[in-house]
């Protein structure tokens, strides 16, 4: 519906939470309609980045204002391979975030719990993905920066925050041109039960198995299998090689 509207029309609105944004955005990338929000999900992560108001009236008034601004959204291509042959590849736009391991099987688990929203939810299905996860090796390429090791999770952020309010990429800005991304070494029990509340403030950099870094281009390989999100829906159950790719100024959206 998005793609089909986004040359007829000043504004197309997009009424719900990340997932929504995600599908009406790209929808509406090479169009020339402007993107509104009205945030409606459990998690608003991106209606937070944007500054836009819960309440609903309060949102309309903000669209209706018409104030926008052009900011830089991503790609993922997602890579599955069976005996060495590419056996699955799937590509789509994203606009606040991706996640690889662990966040994602929490985005995993989210999807689903009917019966929760908001961050109960994300912290019920945290909490699940606890007693499951298997922290993978993975090998990654951020620009031409190399590594390889066990990592709890790889957050790769536009938007400030994932998951309802877990504040991985505190520092990231819609509009700067670049990713921030967060990777996390191998941690056991205690570490995270240390680490965890930190990130709803975003003061988890203060831990030396938590990096920092900015990055247009992001490449991640695994032999083991693994879950990736985008905007908090699942793009890739399973997979084993991930390509993130910055798209700069590429969207209008109505800010708060």
């Amino acid at each position: 519906m998005a793609r089909a509207t986004c040359n007829e029309h000043d504004v197309v609105v997009a009424v719900g939470g990340d997932g929504t944004i995600n599908e009406v955005m790209n929808g509406l990338v090479d169009g020339k309609a402007i993107m509104g929000i009205l945030p409606l999900g459990s998690g608003n992560d991106f209606a937070k980045a944007i500054r836009m108001p819960k309440r609903i009236h309060e949102a309309i008034d903000i669209i209706l204002r018409h104030e926008k601004k052009t900011i830089d959204i991503g790609k993922v291509k997602t890579n599955k391979y069976l005996n060495n042959q590419l056996n699955l590849s799937e590509e789509r736009y994203f606009v606040n975030g991706i996640g690889i391991g662990f966040d994602a099987s929490v985005a995993f688990e989210s999807s689903k719990i009917r019966f929760l929203r908001g961050l109960p939810l994300y912290i019920t299905a945290l909490i699940k993905a606890l007693l499951k996860y298997r922290t993978p090796d993975f090998k990654i390429k951020i620009d031409e920066l190399k590594s390889k090791s066990r990592y709890f999770l790889i957050a790769i952020g536009n938007g400030i925050s994932a998951g309802g309010g877990f504040y991985l990429t505190p520092n990231a800005r819609l509009d700067d041109n670049k990713f921030d991304v967060c990777y996390v070494d191998h941690l056991n029990l205690l570490e995270i039960i240390k680490i965890f509340p930190s990130v709803l403030k975003g003061l988890h950099g203060k831990y030396k198995k938590v990096h920092f870094t900015q990055a247009n281009d992001i490449v991640v390989d695994s032999n083991d299998k693994f879950y990736v999100h985008a905007d908090g829906e699942i793009v890739g159950k399973l997979v084993n090689n991930v390509e993130i790719s910055m798209i700069p100024n590429a969207l209008q959206v109505i800010i708060g």
